[in-house]
């Protein structure tokens, strides 16, 4: 018996050709696939939010192929820049949003109804840092002013509704001053500039406190204290009601459902492996997936942005006056 081993050239030549077609063609694919997906950063890269935001990003990349996400920072315009940014291609892109997100859509610069949550980062555990006030006493301590000049990043925001909250309790007049951002606000203000409260990073406090000894911190703007000075109580201690400083990244309702739905699973895997410990020490954020019961993208912000929305309409002649 015979076996014919023998293979014609041409017929091995085809197949590694074909096989070798194959395997271009497929990693052809593979690298088309990665399709990139623009997150229109609201804040500057300055800001204690842009590094824990960049590692979530990082991390998502890491852990698939088929989208690829970056970062442009757009800020200014209280939110609305990015948000306009991003609606030039809504297939691709994406942007964070913060509480001025309702004031701006009550005002007419933006619908409310084009954009849907797709991630939530979290609240900031940010202190009321004023020069004129006792940290002891608290927010307290404000009783008896005639007027405090604010400085934020827009009307309506969580820092100017916060200083009308005080000031309905107190008697004191306000007077918010726009800034691209509260940290440009408490520079001015550990300056001598006519700056009285600001919403800001514990961490930064202590840092400008050392320059102006009259800085102090009335209260911490979330549901717990901060670590690093357990001795200020929160604003809910002191028996106040706030609006959070929240943040959550948006899509134009244009992007498909079934992309959505991918893109948040995958940034919100990508936030849990950040980290609860890194998000409070790179940025006071308090981020959801780790509270307990744990709120879903869409439940935070639907949640957050009806607090705001109840907010700025009790204080709507207040928030119209201060433009």
């Amino acid at each position: 018996m015979y076996f014919n081993l023998y293979v014609q050239p041409t017929n091995l030549i085809g197949k590694m050709k074909r096989f070798l077609l194959a395997t271009l063609t497929a990693l052809s694919f593979s690298v088309q696939a990665a399709e990139t997906i623009t997150i229109m950063f609201g804040a500057g890269p300055s800001q204690p939010t842009a590094a824990p935001y960049r590692k979530m990003l990082e991390i998502a990349n890491d852990m698939q192929k088929k989208y690829n996400f970056i970062m442009e920072f757009k800020p200014g315009g209280n939110g609305v820049i990015s948000l306009k940014t991003m609606d030039l291609s809504p297939e691709n892109r994406l942007a964070t949003v913060a509480p001025a997100f309702v004031e701006n859509a009550k005002v007419g610069l933006i619908n409310e109804a084009d954009y849907t949550p797709v991630a939530t980062q979290g609240d900031a555990c940010w202190a009321i840092i004023t020069n004129i006030g006792d940290t002891k006493k608290g927010v307290a301590s404000l009783k008896g002013q005639k007027e405090i000049t604010v400085g934020g990043t827009g009307f309506g925001n969580a820092a100017h509704i916060t200083s009308l909250i005080l000031g309905e309790e107190y008697g004191f007049k306000v007077r918010y001053i726009v800034y691209k951002a509260n940290f440009d606000a408490l520079v001015n203000m550990a300056g001598g500039e006519n700056i009285n409260f600001v919403l800001e990073r514990v961490s930064n406090y202590k840092i400008f406190k050392a320059k102006n000894p009259k800085l102090q911190i009335l209260g911490i703007n979330c549901n717990q204290r901060n670590e690093t000075m357990p001795e200020v109580r929160t604003l809910k201690e002191q028996g106040f009601s706030t609006p959070t400083i929240f943040m959550s990244t948006v899509a134009n309702v244009k992007m498909p459902e079934s992309k959505r739905n991918e893109i948040t699973a995958i940034l919100e895997e990508a936030q849990a492996k950040v980290g609860q410990k890194y998000l409070l020490e790179m940025a006071d954020l308090n981020p959801p997936q780790f509270n307990k019961p744990r709120l879903s993208v869409s439940e935070f912000f639907d949640h957050r942005v009806l607090q705001m929305k109840v907010y700025t309409h009790r204080y709507e002649r207040q928030i119209n006056e201060s433009r």
